[in-house]
């Protein structure tokens, strides 16, 4: 007869300048509290999606947003909070450029931490198996798109491809009796999955998984369960502190408890606190169940993307438009403002055309090989 076990699945948990010492000394105390750090010890196998590179040579990374790595000393904070295994196919791994992905998981291997999702294109381990009780477990790490491809001797993450997942996934049903997805992408500051994203998760679930949580959006988002399987659209930060508003300051742990090999999912509420995560006491999920209940509602989905996306196309518009230094004076006072100038600053034919070049497969291809040659015949210049 199986005794119970648990599994515990924390997000983002990465090291930031203001708490690398607690980092470097595993300060428990500080850094989780004794109710997170209770919550891991109770646990048979714990994992944590490590959200950027330990390294002491840093490279670089030619992109936009911020690099993240820190020294190789900080991975005892992961030691000490007992953490088994690191999902690593994320936005962030290559942030150090390849040295940092070596480094990574040379000091994860000495430090007897498992990992998976990064390495070059025919190295990177897509799963791991492990066993609690006589109960096979398999966990797969997958991550969308972003500044992180590898090549063939080039270390990356390992990248959405719906052929090569699913097929993976049919494939590991046979040697397992439970599958996690850990899915890196997602819409970031959006509490609802988008119409793709939910697609790709039901057709993981059909593929065989039992379990697929979506990192990488910063937010605690909404939850379904499809055919048995559950799914997490959002499970925000676990301690992880790029940037501080109402989206990243709470996040959830997931405590999947398995009694005879029947799973049950227990959500725990966190919360971050300046550079330290500490246990909700409150544990209110009254707003995440309001937003799961309307999970089935597709319109709505819709509505709320669409208009999501509405709010964001300025930041690209303004992108696309290149250096203009009127539009910059003019977005210090009034951003509103130059929003709507650089808008109407498009013709109708210009905005189709821009839809076509993201729409279509040939010209996406064109766009990306051409911008990336242009950027290369740049480095060293300032334009």
């Amino acid at each position: 007869m199986q005794r119970q076990f648990s599994v515990i699945i924390a997000g983002d948990l990465f090291p930031v300048p203001s708490n690398f010492t607690k980092f470097n000394t595993g300060d428990m105390s500080y850094l989780f509290g004794d109710k997170i750090s209770a919550l891991f010890a109770s646990a048979d196998y714990r994992i944590c999606n490590l959200e950027g590179a330990l390294t002491d040579n840093p490279g670089k990374c030619e992109k936009t947003g911020p690099a993240l790595y820190a020294p190789t000393t900080t991975v005892n904070a992961y030691k000490a909070l007992g953490i088994d295994c690191c999902t690593l196919a994320n936005n962030h791994i290559t942030d150090a450029g390849s040295q940092g992905v070596y480094d990574t998981m040379k000091i994860l291997d000495d430090a007897g931490i498992s990992h998976l999702g990064a390495g070059d294109i025919s190295t990177i381990k897509r799963h791991v198996i492990f066993l609690v009780n006589d109960f096979r477990i398999g966990l797969y790490n997958v991550a969308e798109t972003m500044y992180n491809a590898p090549g063939e001797n080039k270390p990356g993450a390992f990248l959405f491809d719906e052929l090569v997942v699913c097929h993976d996934l049919e494939e590991l049903k046979k040697r397992v009796d439970f599958i996690i997805v850990i899915y890196h992408g997602g819409t970031e500051k959006f509490r609802y999955p988008s119409p793709q994203t939910r697609r790709r998760f039901h057709r993981m679930v059909d593929s065989g998984a039992n379990m697929v949580l979506s990192q990488h959006t910063h937010c605690i988002g909404s939850e379904e369960y499809y055919k048995g399987a559950y799914l997490l659209y959002g499970q925000g930060n676990f301690l992880f502190r790029s940037f501080n508003n109402e989206f990243t300051d709470t996040g959830l742990v997931i405590e999947l408890q398995f009694e005879e090999g029947k799973p049950t999912v227990k959500k725990h509420l966190v919360r971050a606190v300046e550079d330290r995560v500490v246990y909700d006491d409150e544990q209110d999920f009254s707003a995440f169940d309001e937003r799961s209940a309307r999970i089935d509602d597709e319109a709505f989905l819709q509505e709320q993307f669409k208009t999501y996306c509405r709010q964001e196309l300025p930041f690209y518009l303004r992108a696309y438009k290149g250096k203009n230094w009127l539009y910059k004076v003019i977005g210090r006072f009034s951003p509103c403002y130059r929003d709507r100038l650089i808008e109407k600053s498009y013709s109708r034919w210009q905005m189709l055309f821009m839809l076509h070049s993201i729409r279509s497969e040939q010209n996406r291809e064109i766009v990306i090989e051409g911008l990336e040659s242009l950027l290369d015949d740049l480095k060293g210049t300032d334009k």
